[in-house]
């Protein structure tokens, strides 16, 4: 493959790239102005916690500030034995051996990665320990404070707006593939499976979302709960039927396929335990879909 091949000529630099540039400007010029002898702290956080959606950001907050504050105690008392330079490495090994056992013994083991990295540069900084302490964990908390607000303040992450345009491409991926099956063809499920995915993973962190202080509108999530639990439901159905070798439509069936996808499909009177079990998923599917386009054809969003 040529170098050519791996250039996208497309890529538009979108909203959080420059939010993340924004983040960091305003860091430097707080540590400039402040005179904190830290800005590289500072960008490292701020670049650090400039994420999709407000709960990440956080969630980040409280990992990378407490994985700070650790690391660098931890570092900064390491550095205080008193051993020949030559044991140093020991020591430090000992200390990482600490910092590791410590976090998962209190179960943090995700945080065991940053801590031991903050543990390193504090133990081998060349600077006055505490003053490199001081600097390290007030930088960090700057550039933290300095990334939530601008991910919030300008465009914040709108999180559920997104799920509503992921159940509407669940919807119109589900519409698709029941039409491919009442007309006699094999069902790709690939694209309803992709948006119920997305759908899934919006969902469960917009339930994040409404535990925050940044998004109190959304607590209750009730029409988002019925969202999802109708498309989890044709998902269900729809993976049954597929897998399904029925012969006969019923009558309800039939007319609803000539109705929504103008397909003349003949129906059966005399229908086996298959073909009746087959019906009834149907019309459910059916059935849930209307009830899904009620709940989100009248929503409004912005994108």
């Amino acid at each position: 493959m040529t170098i050519k091949n791996k250039i996208d000529y497309k890529y538009r630099i979108g909203m959080r790239t420059l939010k993340t540039a924004l983040a960091v400007i305003i860091g430097l010029y707080i540590s400039y102005l402040l005179d904190l002898g830290s800005a590289i702290f500072v960008s490292i956080a701020a670049v650090s916690t400039m994420k999709p959606s407000m709960s990440e950001s956080l969630q980040d907050f409280k990992k990378r500030l407490f994985t700070c504050v650790f690391g660098v105690i931890v570092g900064y008392f390491f550095s205080k034995i008193n051993v020949e330079d030559y044991l140093e490495p020991l020591v430090a090994g000992l200390g990482i051996l600490l910092t590791i056992y410590i976090l998962v013994v209190v179960k943090m083991k995700d945080m065991t990665q940053l801590s031991c990295i903050v543990f390193v540069a504090s133990f081998c900084s060349n600077s006055d320990k505490f003053y490199y302490a001081t600097n390290r964990i007030l930088g960090t908390f700057i550039g933290i404070i300095v990334g939530v607000l601008v991910n919030y303040f300008i465009s914040s992450p709108n999180v559920w707006e997104d799920f509503i345009l992921a159940a509407r491409s669940c919807y119109r991926s589900c519409n698709l593939a029941l039409k491919e099956i009442l007309s006699d063809k094999k069902a790709d499920l690939t694209e309803f499976n992709k948006d119920l995915e997305s759908a899934t993973n919006l969902y469960k962190i917009l339930e994040k979302e409404a535990d925050t202080p940044f998004q109190y509108k959304y607590k209750e999530l009730s029409r988002e709960k019925r969202i999802m639990s109708l498309i989890e439901s044709i998902s269900v159905r729809l993976e049954v039927v597929e897998n399904m070798d029925a012969d006969h439509f019923s009558l309800e069936v039939s007319q609803e396929a000539l109705k929504r996808y103008k397909l003349v499909e003949e129906y059966s009177s005399d229908l086996d335990v298959e073909d009746r079990v087959y019906n009834y998923h149907i019309e459910y599917i059916l059935k849930y879909m209307d009830q899904l386009k009620e709940e989100i054809e009248n929503i409004k969003v912005k994108k």
